[in-house]
């Protein structure tokens, strides 16, 4: 019997069984563990400190007041005077924030970071911790090997001699940044276990190996590690989804009724955690979810459904209370509610000694969520019974209406999908050249192309599909991915391309759900388990040359940022072309051999290499990292210097 069965069952556990159970359940195995080092040693490499984009102060001001003991901010720190940012909301004289599903989590990590920086640098502890991750990645990897010692002596050695050498370069953190370094440890952490439920899942599904490349693919090879340290929503929305397809996996490979149901109804828990931080997309994830498991489930009687229903309701609870106490409508969150636009706060906030924000507000969702009937649903703080206003059916369907007609609009399906550049439909002072489309963002998922030619085939091989009843785990999951993908769709693409997505951010789940799709592919599994090695070699060769040849391009180019930007977007998409080609020849031919692990390799080593060149040389806003050495090295190329001038200080 599980730690968890005898829980529910009253009877006792020792802190030694909780304590392994929870690691379990975290980690799944010793790999899962070095998979989440991993991801936060990586993304610790381009911890940049200042603020991304105008939304952020509104985030850090609301953290404050949260730790001050109420939601509504009182004095705005950062930002303008006024606190008028996006995101900004006005009910009954007080400003609040949005995202509290993020901000409540990240004023814990503040309420530690603020004690510690009265006896210690936050800056060199934090700097310590991710030394020991390095530590832990050369045990983990060691122990791959079989050679865990000599995996730990490597750890160390590295570890050890990186945190030696920050201590000479380091500058003391400034307090000022505290509250968004606990934004960014949130977002960092849910990037790590967004890296370690891929490995999981993907491991459940065919073995550690393939697990294990997901994880990397997603981590190394997709915007996962643009967006793991930017305080935004979308590494945490991705973190749900993420967990909702391994519950609702787990829950068809459940060989009892009740380990099913209640896996069941923790794949809907993940949906109201989401609408916390996210309404919208809360509420596509539960369409997706319900819509796959309903017609699927092996049972759907009152004990089945039952538990579901609770684990739904209780999760919802966190949004419903937090909507209460700031509208007193349970069903309108801040995004629904009217924005504020200044004159009633007078704070102590000054952004220029917080960092910009590259000129974009960055802080819209492009989804009309403006509030339906002015202020009467924003009026009181009590609690009231939900009004009409803040269920917009009509708004919505027409939302997903506009949408769907918008993806048979080619050159829009070519500008987020293939080639983004500059968009004229944008007015020239928000149409920078930063933005890539979802191919130059991830080229790897070129190899999607097999997908058309795998359904011709089974079309004309007289495949049947059974009853939904009897689908397996794995094609339960692959419907879920394709409902989810499509409300994705319908939710955001309507709005597509906007300004400052830079990675088509408001798509960003699709980034995992195409990492899952590239190892469903046989060709590319084939590549993983028989090519290791050489797909390897080709991904490490093709970051040490394209890092330097990037970099040296910027600089003899001259090239102003969104050039910089759009330089990267054709060379990743010509190694896109050339999975494209591969994927295409070998789904026909069945030899995956020829051409793969180059294809592959070089596919995920761009985009490795503009990981590493934004978060230190295109986009750090203020010039200070939360590495030492990571700073001094952003010093070295920061494109500003690249290009003869100062880098931002």
């Amino acid at each position: 019997m599980s730690v968890a069965d005898r829980l529910l069952a009253g009877e006792t556990v020792t802190v030694d069984e909780l304590r392994t159970a929870t690691w379990r359940a975290v980690f799944g195995d010793r790999v899962g563990v070095t998979v989440f080092l991993g991801t936060l040693a990586w993304v610790g490499l381009t911890w940049r400190l200042g603020f991304f984009s105008n939304d952020q102060y509104t985030f850090a001001n609301a953290l404050l007041a949260v730790v001050d003991g109420h939601l509504h901010i009182v004095d705005p720190v950062y930002g303008p005077p006024s606190g008028a940012t996006p995101g900004a909301v006005l009910v009954d004289g007080r400003v609040y924030g949005r995202n509290y599903g993020v901000v409540l989590v990240s004023a814990l990590w503040y309420v530690l970071l603020r004690p510690l920086a009265a006896v210690a640098d936050v800056g060199v502890l934090l700097t310590g911790l991710w030394a020991l991750a390095v530590v832990g990645v050369g045990r983990g990897v060691g122990r791959w090997h079989d050679r865990p010692r000599d995996g730990l002596l490597a750890g160390l050695t590295v570890g050890g001699t990186l945190f030696v050498a920050s201590l000479f370069v380091a500058t003391p953190l400034s307090t000022r940044w505290l509250p968004l370094v606990a934004l960014q440890l949130t977002t960092a952490l849910s990037a790590a276990l967004l890296a370690v439920v891929c490995y999981r899942l993907v491991t459940r599904l065919y073995d550690r190996r393939i697990g294990t490349a997901a994880a990397l693919t997603l981590v190394l090879a997709s915007p996962v590690g643009f967006w793991a340290t930017l305080p935004k929503r979308h590494t945490v929305t991705a973190l749900f989804v993420a967990a909702a397809m391994y519950t609702l996996y787990r829950s068809r490979e459940a060989s009892t009724r009740r380990t099913a149901t209640r896996f069941r109804a923790l794949t809907y828990v993940w949906v109201g955690l989401a609408a916390w931080v996210h309404a919208a997309e809360g509420f596509v994830l539960l369409l997706a979810v319900a819509a796959v498991d309903l017609p699927t489930a092996r049972w759907n009687g009152p004990r089945d459904l039952g538990p579901v229903v609770a684990a739904l309701a209780l999760s919802l609870v966190p949004f419903v209370l937090t909507n209460v106490a700031i509208s007193g409508d349970p069903l309108a969150p801040p995004r629904l509610l009217d924005a504020y636009t200044g004159d009633v706060l007078s704070g102590t906030g000054d952004g220029a000694t917080t960092g910009g924000a590259n000129g974009d507000s960055g802080g819209g969702t492009p989804v009309d969520t403006a509030g339906a009937s002015g202020g009467d649903t924003t009026s009181g703080r009590g609690f009231r019974l939900p009004s009409l206003a803040s269920l917009p059916a009509g708004r919505v369907l027409g939302q997903f209406t506009a949408s769907y007609a918008a993806l048979f609009d080619p050159v829009r399906l070519v500008r987020v999908f293939v080639r983004t550049g500059y968009v004229p439909a944008l007015p020239p002072g928000k149409d920078a050249a930063i933005n890539l489309s979802v191919l130059a963002s991830m080229p790897a998922l070129g190899a999607l192309v097999g997908y058309p030619i795998l359904a011709v085939r089974r079309r004309f091989g007289g495949v049947e599909w059974p009853h939904p009843r009897a689908w397996s785990p794995a094609r339960v999951l692959d419907a879920f991915t394709v409902v989810y993908a499509l409300g994705l769709l319908g939710l955001f693409f309507r709005a597509l391309p906007t300004y400052h997505m830079l990675t088509v951010r408001y798509l960003h789940p699709l980034y995992v759900l195409g990492a899952y799709w590239l190892v469903r592919l046989p060709v590319v599994r084939g590549v993983v388990t028989e090519n290791g090695r050489s797909l390897a070699t080709a991904y490490a060769v093709t970051v040490a040359v394209a890092v330097p040849a990037y970099l040296g391009a910027i600089a003899v180019g001259g090239l102003v940022l969104g050039e910089a930007v759009q330089l990267y977007a054709l060379a990743a998409l010509t190694a896109s072309a050339g999975v494209v080609a591969w994927a295409a020849v070998t789904t026909v031919t069945g030899d995956y051999r020829r051409g793969g692990p180059f294809a592959l390799g070089v596919a995920a080593g761009a985009t490795t290499t503009y990981l590493l060149v934004a978060g230190l040389s295109l986009f750090p806003v203020t010039g200070e990292f939360l590495l030492p050495l990571s700073r001094l090295l952003g010093e070295h190329v920061h494109y500003a210097r690249l290009l003869g001038s100062s880098p931002p200080a």
